[in-house]
């Protein structure tokens, strides 16, 4: 049984719904046959806020190869395994839509689906059009990376449509990452090799099989040990902005370190028994650590009679065991399951005005410097500023207000009126920049003390003029606002 500590974290996070999108349930390997089990109960399950229009993105699953010896040349080559379209598509009324392999006739999963406002579409009508092969089943073996995609190279929108022009390259069969360094190519590594990056991340997860790659943007987003195997299946029932630190692991050098964020938010694992009864089994699984443990067990998933099951079209909640789904928060921006004024900080320094197309320079993790881009002279390689929790803060914050466009349209990006919409929900909020401590409404010294406390530990609230520096120009700031007092 899971205990009351874990449900009411999870429960916290049950009160509504914004405007997000992630990837939910995968179910890779069904038991049974593959040659006919994969091809009727395979789908990717997302979940989001309800009737969320998904045109312009795009699901994948990019295989990482594998290296069994280590000795950097791949056994197996790193592809596109699948990619599939979302234009068109929305989510249903209650978050979810589930993409099933095969045909609408030939599936078995819309005989599986609650009917409980769901939408759904097979992965023959939505495979994106590759010149290289058509859509088949899910890659069982290697490693894995999920992810769901909205900007890509050469790839654009019109009329509600996509458009892929000459160089498009997410698509099924092409090798991403051609010097099989465990980051998704630029157009230059090899004489082979395809304009892939930069491409917008909206939601990912990965795991490592057989010593292939993973191609995340952080490895907070990497299941860091499946435990001697492959998961046929993963379902996710938290998401955190960030780490919630709530267990340890021993890492590859032997030492011990926190859990990773992926480690905290996915049940993970074999399936058995019948193909339609969607069962993990409780003996070759991974999951969540349990608080009641030493912070190296996870939870439980119940027994053999009755464990923790896949959900096609539902949330992922399990009455034997208490677990429940998270479900979104209105205004919780950071994503720790309430509404704060962390999430007004948040909105005030990376949302208000900013664009949702926003690129920086890409900064590599090996030598955490930017890459000059060969293509393009005196420039450097970019990478999306909006990426992963990132990118679902801006799509959360951005549907506050719906009517705060041109003609009671929603605004491209967040706005005041976004804002104000927060700070209701908020309630009680500083009246300045410069009103950093409670009570709020009035300026005194616990303001000075409360900046110099964020100034001198870095603190994205100290950063006044939103310039990533933490320097005399936010001193200035601050006294200026402490001057004008509150409104």
């Amino acid at each position: 049984m899971v205990s009351r500590a874990f449900s009411i974290v999870v429960l916290v996070a049950a009160a509504g719904a914004s405007a997000q999108v992630v990837i939910n349930e995968i179910s890779e390997n069904p038991p049974g046959a593959a040659s006919s089990n994969d091809a009727v109960l395979e789908y990717i399950e997302l979940y989001g806020q309800p009737g969320m229009n998904l045109t312009g993105y795009a699901v994948a699953l990019l295989k990482g190869g594998s290296d069994v010896n280590g000795d950097g040349i791949p056994e197996e080559l790193p592809e596109v395994d699948e990619a599939f379209s979302l234009d068109g598509l929305s989510l249903g009324s209650n978050g979810i839509l589930v993409l099933y392999n095969g045909t609408p006739s030939q599936s078995l999963i819309p005989l599986f689906l609650p009917s409980q406002g769901e939408n759904s579409a097979s992965f023959f009508n939505t495979h994106v059009p590759s010149p290289f092969d058509i859509n088949g089943n899910l890659g069982n073996d290697f490693s894995s990376t999920y992810v769901l995609v909205r900007e890509r190279p050469f790839h654009s929108i019109v009329g509600n449509t996509s458009v892929y022009a000459t160089g498009y390259a997410f698509w099924k069969d092409v090798n991403q990452d051609t010097n099989f360094d465990g980051k998704t190519d630029y157009g230059f590594e090899t004489l082979t090799a395809s304009s892939f990056d930069p491409f917008q991340i909206i939601d990912s997860f990965a795991w490592s099989n057989a010593g292939g790659k993973e191609y995340v943007r952080s490895s907070q987003y990497e299941i860091s040990d499946t435990s001697g195997f492959n998961p046929d299946a993963v379902s996710r029932i938290a998401y955190y902005g960030s780490n919630p630190n709530r267990g340890w692991r021993i890492n590859s050098q032997g030492q011990t370190v926190r859990t990773r964020i992926a480690d905290e938010e996915f049940i993970y694992g074999d399936q058995f028994g019948a193909s339609i009864d969607f069962m993990y089994d409780p003996t070759r699984y991974g999951a969540p650590t349990n608080p009641d443990g030493d912070g190296f067990q996870d939870i439980s998933i119940g027994t053999l009679a009755d464990p923790f099951r896949l959900t096609p079209g539902g949330f992922n909640d399990h009455a034997a065991t208490g677990i429940m789904q998270f479900r979104f928060v209105t205004g919780d921006l950071n994503f720790d399951g309430v509404v704060s004024l962390a999430d007004l900080q948040l909105f005030d320094a990376r949302l208000l005005s900013a664009n949702f197309d926003a690129t920086e320079d890409y900064i590599d993790p090996d030598t955490m410097s930017p890459i000059a881009d060969p293509n393009n002279p005196g420039q450097n390689l970019q990478s999306y500023v909006f990426q992963d929790r990132l990118a679902n803060a801006f799509l959360a914050a951005r549907n506050l207000d719906m009517t705060d466009g041109p003609g009671g349209t929603n605004a491209a990006s967040p706005t005041t009126a976004d804002r104000n919409a927060l700070v209701a929900l908020i309630g009680n909020v500083p009246c300045s920049p410069a009103d950093f401590a409670e009570p709020y409404g009035t300026l005194n010294f616990f303001d000075v003390q409360g900046f110099l406390q964020a100034f001198s530990s870095q603190s994205p609230a100290a950063d006044l003029n939103n310039d990533g520096a933490y320097n005399f120009f936010d001193v200035q700031a601050f006294l200026q606002a402490f001057a004008a007092g509150c409104p």
